[in-house]
């Protein structure tokens, strides 16, 4: 017996880790040419790499594929191999079939990983053993195969996880935000949300399901719903960040936080409001609104995970004065006039990189825009921007990194190396 894996990428590598340690034979099919360090991962293993391209030779005597996250439906080897009988699962099927703990599963465009963290601080504090994975950290195929799962297991997850998934089978489900994301993979608004919606199948009994009002009226009418036999259902977002303590001030984190403190208090039986105040301890991730020091006592804040303009519009909310906003990298497809409901926070806007131009033209009618062909040059010249505005600056790109990066995490590094010099002392 011998299984395929599409994609080398971190999911591919930790399917293959964990096949291997069942004595599986392996054989990965990767598009793109490796390099050396990367192959030998494969090659310690005992898994046969075959990169440079897909071929349909590759599913030679295959009995079993594993599907990594950025690979489509209508990928070639895909569409063969259903037309060979092949079966097809995705790198969470694989893990899962495994894990019999109880798994928080969190999905949505904004506020998932901040949820996801939040859960597993709330766990820890708790006393409970708990594991953090999927698109935030390690592959759960990987925490199996070196033995890392805990009881309870937080898994970040992505609509390209999802979308081909069988079923997850949650305990507990989050959708925590939903807009305009990825429709180039998914086709439409509607076929991104059933990507994500696929999280609510199959839950066991006695689960918790939590999603905004908002989210499941625009579910409802592509013909989306929830069972609530099994299922209990939360999608009051005013109660919901009514959970939150008094530590967190921000719209959209007290309303990640009542995800949070309601997903544990189901988890472990306990009563939310009692364990809410645990989250006052709690330090927010890196590169997600994050304040790396002050300019003449105004704050410097790094929000390079915002890739979509949802983000950059909760990042705007939450500030108490207008700032320089810091925009641009590789576009979506969105228009950038929503930006403009939060007109009164911005002092002036920095445009930067492939969207740089059509950010610049859908709001320069309306704030003052400082263009830059790339973020390395805005950032060479933001000394003399911060002089003229004396305001805040705020870094949230609202789109991806991929013009100019390997990805947010790179580009927020450059963000801050750049601005160090300039900080206070």
């Amino acid at each position: 017996m011998r299984w395929l894996i599409i994609g080398a990428g971190v999911s591919g590598l930790g399917a293959a880790r964990l096949l291997r340690s069942r004595n599986i034979d392996v054989r990965i099919s990767e598009g793109t040419s490796l390099p050396k360090a990367k192959i030998e991962k494969f090659e310690i293993i005992g898994a046969d790499l075959f990169d440079g391209g897909h071929k349909s030779e590759h599913l030679d005597g295959i009995s079993q594929i594993v599907v990594s996250p950025g690979i489509p439906v209508s990928h070639p080897l895909l569409v063969e191999a259903k037309l060979r009988n092949i079966p097809v699962m995705t790198e969470i099927d694989l893990a899962m079939r495994e894990y019999s703990g109880v798994l928080f599963a969190v999905t949505g465009t904004n506020g998932k990983s901040t949820t996801c963290a939040m859960i597993d601080h709330l766990l820890r504090k708790l006393g409970a053993d708990a594991a953090l994975g999927g698109n935030f950290g390690e592959p759960p195929t990987q925490m199996l195969a070196e033995g890392k799962l805990a009881p309870h297991l937080i898994l970040e997850l992505s609509s390209y996880q999802l979308e081909q998934s069988a079923s997850v089978k949650p305990k507990i489900a989050i959708f925590t935000s939903f807009s305009h994301d990825h429709l180039a993979r998914h086709g439409s608004l509607e076929g991104y949300i059933k990507a994500k919606w696929r999280v609510f199948e199959d839950m066991p009994e006695d689960s918790l399901a939590i999603v905004p009002q908002n989210i499941l009226m625009e579910a409802k009418a592509y013909g989306l719903g929830i069972d609530e036999k099994n299922t209990r259902l939360i999608s009051d977002t005013d109660y919901l960040q009514s959970l939150a303590p008094k530590s967190i001030t921000e719209p959209h984190n007290r309303l990640n936080a009542g995800f949070a403190i309601s997903a544990v208090a189901h988890a472990l039986r306990s009563d939310a409001r009692d364990i809410a105040l645990l989250l006052n301890g709690f330090v927010g991730l890196r590169h997600r609104c994050e304040t790396i020091g002050r300019i003449n006592n105004l704050p410097v804040i790094n929000d390079s995970k915002s890739t979509n303009v949802e983000s950059t519009l909760v990042a705007l909310q939450g500030q108490d004065r207008p700032v320089v906003l810091m925009m641009g990298g590789q576009g979506k497809g969105e228009s950038y006039l929503p930006i403009l409901k939060q007109k009164e926070k911005i002092a002036a806007i920095v445009t930067f990189g492939a969207s740089g131009p059509e950010i610049a033209r859908d709001l320069k009618e309306s704030v003052r825009v400082h263009e830059f062909p790339n973020l390395r040059i805005a950032l060479d010249q933001i000394a003399g921007i911060i002089k003229k505005e004396a305001a805040p600056i705020l870094f949230s790109p609202g789109c991806a990194s991929f013009d100019e990066f390997s990805n947010y995490e790179h580009r927020g590094e450059v963000f801050q190396t750049s601005m160090h010099p300039l900080l206070d002392p």
